[in-house]
């Protein structure tokens, strides 16, 4: 089986690397694509450094607009050339649709498959059936998306889980004096973020030691920019897992790394500052959940500070409860256990289904 594989960011990186694994035991599988430290141990001699796709928010997008459009031109032709049996492109929404509508033109009988839904639930639901012509198929993390992409008329939909399961129960440390900063896997989000969360660590008095999470090409400049502070920086997998299993909660950059914390049982506060395009979605919007456990629970169960500035005093407010109170870290807990066993089963109308099958289903 020959695929071609695109991931943009860490999280579909490590998402895509697991299916990947999955499929090899069961075929003989050709690897060509894109992708970051976990697809290349999984085999994918990367056409370019992924993190030349990690970009996030319009001013990050027009700065760096040439680059990318060469690498959307490099990825397309070199799927045109491979003729690979399957395309599968991992979330990176606006450039997996972007390389989805190439390839089309030039291979339209080539099955193109999306892992990670687009949010279209969220805003601009009527992306819903542009992009129907461009995947056979999406394969949705999220038990409720199947269920919308049919009333919006979008591609077919499957939900098949997410991998950060197997990280069940790994944190529940209420005994540990380490705190967990996440500040992003972007540049632009650590430009924006960063010094937030470092101001308030600072001002929490319960910890003894604060690690942070980041990913493999960012992490030397995290060193060198946090010289003289009193923290440990890490990357790669294994060194996240083991920050989550000493963290007694965290502070987290909205992302699908939320979705992980929930499932490894970890306290935490969203933050997130948003450019100013970005933003005015946001507030068009009306304003909407954005963290991944709070919207498959359609409740706020995770402290939300988000807006086009640093909101300090919200996000040091909202850090010190949840260090100092235990029942409401309690609250947390319980709502992440709602979540894994709503993640395992899937909705009445959408049940699990496993992703390599979906995957070899088109050969």
């Amino acid at each position: 089986m020959r695929l071609f594989v695109v991931a943009g960011e860490s999280s579909g990186d490590k998402l895509a690397a697991g299916l990947v694994d999955r499929l090899a035991e069961q075929k003989d599988v050709e690897l060509f694509g894109v992708g970051g430290p976990a697809l290349q141990a999984a085999g994918v001699k990367t056409l370019f450094p992924m993190s030349d796709l990690a970009v996030m928010g319009w001013r990050d997008v027009y700065l760096r607009l040439p680059l990318l459009l060469w690498r959307l031109k490099q990825t397309v032709d070199a799927i045109v050339r491979q003729k690979p049996d399957i395309v599968l492109l991992v979330d990176s929404q606006e450039f997996s649709q972007r390389v989805a509508a190439g390839v089309r033109k030039h291979l339209p009988n080539v099955p193109i498959i999306l892992y990670v839904a687009p949010s279209v639930w969220a805003w601009r639901p009527e992306r819903a059936a542009k992009i129907r012509p461009l995947y056979n198929e999406i394969l949705s993390v999220l038990p409720f998306e199947p269920k919308v992409f049919e009333k919006l008329g979008g591609p077919s939909c499957t939900y098949v889980g997410h991998s950060g399961e197997r990280l069940s129960g790994i944190g529940a440390n209420e005994k540990s004096d380490h705190l967990l900063l996440l500040p992003g896997s972007r540049q632009g989000e650590l430009d924006r973020n960063l010094g937030s969360l470092l101001k308030v660590a600072a001002d929490l008095q319960e910890f003894d030691q604060i690690d942070l999470a980041t990913v493999e090409h960012l992490r030397s400049r995290l060193i060198h920019q946090l010289k003289g502070h009193d923290i440990s920086v890490t990357s790669g997998r294994a060194a996240f897992e083991a920050a989550l299993s000493r963290a007694k909660m965290a502070l987290a950059v909205s992302g699908t790394v939320t979705l992980e914390l929930a499932f490894a049982d970890v306290p935490h506060v969203l933050f997130y500052v948003a450019d100013k395009k970005l933003g005015a979605h946001y507030e068009q919007a009306g304003r909407p959940l954005v963290g991944l456990p709070n919207i498959l629970l359609g409740r706020e169960l995770v402290p939300e500070i988000v807006g086009t500035t640093p909101r300090l005093a919200e996000l040091g407010h909202a850090a010190e409860l949840l260090a100092q109170d235990e029942p409401t870290r309690a609250r947390q807990r319980d709502g992440f256990a709602e979540i894994r066993e709503l993640m395992q089963k899937g909705a009445p109308e959408a049940p699990r289904q496993d992703p390599v099958d979906r995957i070899l289903s088109y050969l």
